[in-house]
């Protein structure tokens, strides 16, 4: 199951640093791009952000896989928040009270959405990506999550594969029937059915790993310790990363 791997295989400069150290980047670099008011550090914080993918050796196919439509959504947004945004008026269409305006606030808003977007996905990405779901769970632990967050993470990772194929047996076998998918009643009735039997199955599959959990020792709680030790080369990195998140907010 492609899911229980890590999305980027490909060794990297980033594979001798703690794992909780990256997601503690990656939480600080969230934080600074939704407190960023202004385009310019963001647009080089992307810039930036793309040099590390690159230097992580994450595959363009995958990057583009998750900016690609990411930036589709933008579009949206790019097209419509000016005309919604009160502020300047930096173009207009139309005219009389019927005229759509953008406004200068407007555009910036919507620039720094897409940016911010952007940023964000590509820093997960490069951040994340190497990580197998098994060490993010060990990693969230250790930065103390609560236990029961990260155990539905990982459940919903380990499963929703198991359900997917699900789905594609049951879909085989209603089409091997006959089922032809279309607009109309017979197939919101039948999409209907689907739904009840994977809850059904979701609910019967949970049941048996519960049973299956706790006849191997499973108590409710992850194993205590973690395997996971600081060293001189994570506070080398995360340094060096709100570093430059500092000069970018000075500087630009």
């Amino acid at each position: 199951m492609t899911i229980l791997r890590a999305i980027v295989d490909t060794p990297s400069i980033l594979d001798r640093i703690d794992p909780r150290v990256r997601v503690l980047c990656l939480a600080v670099g969230s934080l600074w791009a939704a407190a960023m008011t202004r385009p310019l550090p963001l647009l080089v914080a992307v810039g930036l952000a793309l040099l590390l993918a690159v230097l992580v050796r994450v595959p363009w196919s995958v990057l583009l896989g998750r900016l690609v439509p990411l930036n589709g959504f933008m579009v949206i947004v790019l097209a419509t928040l000016p005309f919604s945004t009160p502020g300047d008026p930096w173009i207009s269409i139309g005219a009389g009270p019927g005229a759509w305006i953008a406004t200068t606030q407007g555009i910036e808003h919507a620039v720094r959405i897409a940016l911010s977007g952007n940023l964000l996905v590509i820093l997960m990405t490069a951040l994340i990506a190497s990580l197998e779901p098994a060490v993010l769970a060990q990693a969230l632990v250790g930065l103390r999550l609560p236990e029961k967050l990260v155990r539905i993470l990982m459940f919903a990772i380990r499963y929703v594969d198991v359900l997917q194929a699900t789905r594609v047996r049951i879909g085989r076998a209603m089409r091997a029937r006959g089922h032809v998918r279309g607009f109309d009643a017979h197939t919101w009735r039948s999409t209907a059915h689907v739904v009840v039997a994977l809850l059904g199955h979701s609910v019967e599959r949970a049941q048996r790993i519960e049973q299956a959990m706790r006849c191997r020792g499973w108590r409710g709680r992850f194993p205590p310790g973690s395997r996971f030790r600081p060293t001189a080369r994570d506070g080398l990195f995360v340094s060096l990363f709100v570093v430059v998140l500092g000069c970018l907010t000075i500087l630009f």
